[in-house]
């Protein structure tokens, strides 16, 4: 079998790179920590205001939680194939709602006096969406760059940039809503939660999928495709430019005082299904643009992952059908459910647990300088008994059970020419009918079992066993019996 070089496959070295934050020789790290001194003694100044509401301070605390949660786990998890290091993720969380927030208050204080004397009259109306765009988009994308300072290692692609923007434009949009939810309360001197929920439906059930993290990942988005791309400079400047002018520009329509007429009724208070159009209206667009530019991306990811793993010299560790799979969360999250359906939640977790070594292989691939690396074989290893394991358990859409290896049976025809030369390693292996892999496996050998090898076939072996029963098995696993 030819093998491609490891180099000619490895279009993104850095996938096995695990960054830091803490790293004092990069004067990014300073910047970072000078800044979150700066405007951490800003913010906990505003947060202990806030706090003189408890009751609004604490039930708007847990009402943006139950939010930022779930969103931070999906972010999380949309970069597929190379996962984010954690600690890189907090300080994006910590950037957008303690540094850009804390800046962003002074900074908007500040233009919005300029505003105000310079066109007074679009000062009443427009002050939010000609001033907050551009400084609070500036303050969020500082962000992302500097923690691109910190640990450009970290950065790969343009789903990088989305994960961390996204974070950043997270960490905004918690603290913000807490200022939004409570500010009403404080002002009217008594405290409650009834104005809270009201600014809860509002902010986060209206339009809590169209608001900062989706600024932020588009301009993130924009500056990892600058940075990473082997594209042409000019068409990477387009790239960057067209991201960062496109969450200005949805920034700049959600704070507008455009579409109005959704909200009018008659005099009264809005209903809730006018509230949920107009923050439709405003954000959907956006959000369809962001949700296109993170397919792409994470196409791009899957070509570096099907790129790293082609040259693997046991291609049946990575079938056509299993690495479809593993292109988006919800192809992924279908394989585990079809196997739970067919072989009950084992062998879903099971499924789930074959992705994630095929994921770490390539990860480990990308950084590894030879293909025989012992941590890659050791990958090898875990990949071929989690496949080993999920053909042991029962299939319910056969109506039976994977027969378990007949190893103490008695059977005295052919027994006096039959000698052991192999045993089956620990863990047990997989049998099949006839060498090839996109079969089911036959039935399931116990750990331990004696085999005697009869032919080789490439990396198969026809084991046949004391019972007198033959099959096909990886002869790579087998251990040396005599």
């Amino acid at each position: 079998m030819n093998v491609r070089p490891l180099a000619d496959v490895r279009p993104a070295p850095r996938w096995a790179f695990r960054g830091r934050l803490f790293q004092p020789r990069q004067p990014a790290f300073w910047l970072f920590a000078g800044l979150l001194l700066v405007a951490g003694d800003r913010s906990i100044g505003i947060q202990a205001a806030l706090a003189q509401a408890p009751s609004a301070f604490v039930t708007s605390w847990l009402l943006v939680l139950l939010y930022a949660v779930p969103v931070a786990l999906v972010v999380y998890r949309l970069d597929l194939f190379e996962r984010e290091p954690l600690v890189l993720l907090a300080a994006a969380l910590v950037w957008g709602g303690v540094i850009a927030t804390g800046l962003a208050v002074t900074a908007n204080d500040a233009w919005s006096s300029v505003l105000g004397k310079v066109a007074p009259g679009a000062a009443v109306d427009w002050t939010a969406a000609l001033v907050a765009p551009p400084v609070e988009e500036t303050l969020k994308l500082m962000g992302v760059v500097v923690l691109w300072l910190i640990v450009p290692e970290e950065f790969d692609g343009a789903l990088d940039g989305f994960v961390y923007g996204a974070m950043v434009g997270l960490g905004f949009t918690m603290v913000e809503d807490v200022m939004y939810f409570v500010s009403p309360v404080l002002s009217s001197g008594v405290d409650g939660t009834s104005s809270v929920f009201d600014g809860f439906f509002i902010r986060v059930i209206g339009g809590g999928l169209y608001g900062h993290v989706v600024f932020a990942g588009l301009s993130g988005m924009g500056f990892a495709y600058f940075v990473t791309s082997q594209a042409s400079f000019g068409r990477r400047l387009a790239g960057f430019l067209g991201c960062l002018a496109a969450a200005l520009a949805a920034h700049a329509f959600w704070d507008a005082p455009l579409l109005g007429d959704l909200l009018s009724n008659g005099g009264a208070a809005p209903t809730s299904a006018q509230i949920l159009l107009w923050c439709t209206a405003k954000g959907l667009p956006f959000l369809l643009l962001l949700t296109v530019l993170v397919v792409l991306a994470t196409r791009t990811e899957e070509r570096t992952f099907r790129e790293l793993v082609a040259g693997e010299p046991d291609p049946s560790l990575f079938p056509e059908d299993e690495v479809r799979a593993l292109g988006s969360l919800w192809s992924r999250r279908a394989a585990r459910l079809a196997a739970g359906r067919r072989q009950g939640r084992r062998g879903s977790s099971l499924v789930g647990e074959l992705q994630s070594a095929q994921v770490e292989y390539a990860r480990v691939r990308s950084g590894a300088s030879s293909p025989d690396d012992p941590e890659l074989e050791r990958l090898r290893q875990r990949i071929r008994m989690t496949r080993s394991a999920i053909a042991a358990l029962p299939d319910r859409a056969t109506g039976g059970r994977t027969r378990p290896f007949a190893a103490a049976a008695d059977s005295r025809s052919g027994a006096s020419s039959w000698s052991p030369t192999h045993a089956v390693p620990p863990g047990g292996v997989a049998a099949w009918s006839a060498p090839d892999p996109k079969q089911r496996p036959a039935t399931w050998i116990a750990p331990g079992t004696p085999l005697a090898v009869e032919a080789r076939l490439g990396d198969w072996a026809l084991a046949r066993a004391a019972s007198g029963w033959r099959g096909w098995v990886d002869g790579r696993l087998l251990m040396d019996g005599r």
